[in-house]
C-alpha cells in the first residue's frame, strides 16, 4: 500500500501542530512520506481548504491518505468521517467539507467510534486522526472502526445561475497572485456562450471583458483578461499585477456574463 499522507490545514510554520501529527504517525509507522498540500489556509476557512484539496487529490496515487485539518473540532451536532473516494482516503470533520470535495458518493463512508475519551478534544488531528491513519496504513478495513454512513454531509454549493441570455456566477477563490477564480466551468461556457458575443462584468468594479485569452501573455502588461485555468474554471486576472488587491475584490462577489 502507498504510505503517503497529506496535510491540508490552517496551521502555520510557527505552530507545532504539523510536527506533532507527523511525529505521532511516524512513531507508529516508520516509513511514511508526508506532503503538505497547504498549511496556509485562512483560519477556519474550510471552503477554501476544500477547494484546494479538491483541485489536487486526483493527482496522488491510490491509497493516499488525506488529513483535512480545518475546522476539525466537533460541536454537538457534528461527527468525524473517514471516507474512501476514488481509491484514496479522507479524514475530516464531516461538516460539509468533504461534500465540497466529492462530486459523487464515496465508495465507503464511516463514522469512527472515538469513544468518550475524545469528547471536547481541541486537537483531534493528534488525538483521533493519527490513530486512524496508522490503522489504514496497517491495511486495516475502515468499516471496522465505526458505523457506515450512506454519504458525507452535503451543503448547498454556489453554482452559476443560467438565464436565457445571462450567466450569474461568483468568485469562489482568490489565489496567491490575487487572481479571481470563478465557478464558471469551461463546459458551461462552451455550452451557452461559445461562438457568441459576450460581456463579463464583476460586482462593485468597472471590469468589462469580452474575450477569452489562452494565456496571460495574450495581453499587454497591466491589462485585464480572463482565461480557463488548469482546473477548467474561468479565471480573471491582470497581467503582471494583483487584480483582487488592486480592485478590492473578494470571494462571493457576483460575476455576470451577458451573451
Amino acid at each position: 500500500m502507498t504510505k503517503l499522507v497529506t496535510l491540508t490545514s490552517d496551521w502555520h510554520n510557527s505552530d507545532y501542530y504539523s510536527g506533532a501529527v507527523k511525529a505521532s504517525i511516524l512513531s507508529k509507522i516508520a516509513d511514511v512520506n508526508f506532503i503538505d498540500i497547504s498549511n496556509s489556509i485562512q483560519t477556519f476557512n474550510h471552503i477554501q481548504a476544500a477547494f484546494i484539496l479538491k483541485s489536487v487529490y486526483n493527482k496522488f496515487p491510490a491509497g493516499t491518505i488525506h488529513i483535512f485539518a480545518v475546522n476539525s473540532e466537533l460541536d454537538d451536532n457534528e461527527h468525524f468521517a473517514v471516507a474512501k473516494y476514488e481509491e484514496q482516503y479522507f479524514i475530516a470533520n464531516d461538516n460539509g467539507s468533504l461534500g465540497l470535495i466529492f462530486d459523487n458518493k464515496p465508495e465507503i463512508v464511516v463514522k469512527p467510534d472515538t469513544g468518550n475519551n475524545y469528547t471536547g478534544s481541541t486537537f483531534p488531528e493528534l488525538s483521533v486522526f493519527c490513530d486512524i491513519v496508522s490503522f489504514i496504513l496497517k491495511n486495516g478495513d475502515i468499516k471496522e472502526i465505526g458505523n457506515s454512513l450512506p454519504d458525507v454531509v452535503r451543503k448547498p454549493r454556489l453554482l452559476p445561475q443560467i438565464d436565457k441570455n445571462e450567466i450569474n456566477a461568483t468568485i469562489i477563490y482568490i489565489d496567491s497572485y490575487q487572481n479571481a477564480i470563478t465557478n464558471i466551468t469551461k463546459d458551461i461556457f462552451d455550452k451557452y456562450i461559445s461562438g457568441k458575443n459576450f460581456l463579463l462584468s464583476i460586482e462593485n468594479s468597472s471590469i468589462k471583458i469580452n474575450s477569452i485569452s489562452n494565456s496571460y501573455k495574450d495581453v499587454e502588461t497591466g491589462s485585464i483578461l480572463c482565461l480557463f485555468n488548469s482546473l477548467d474554471l474561468l479565471e480573471i486576472a491582470i497581467r503582471d499585477a494583483k487584480l483582487c488587491k488592486l480592485l478590492n475584490l473578494s470571494t462571493k462577489l457576483q460575476v455576470r456574463i451577458k451573451f
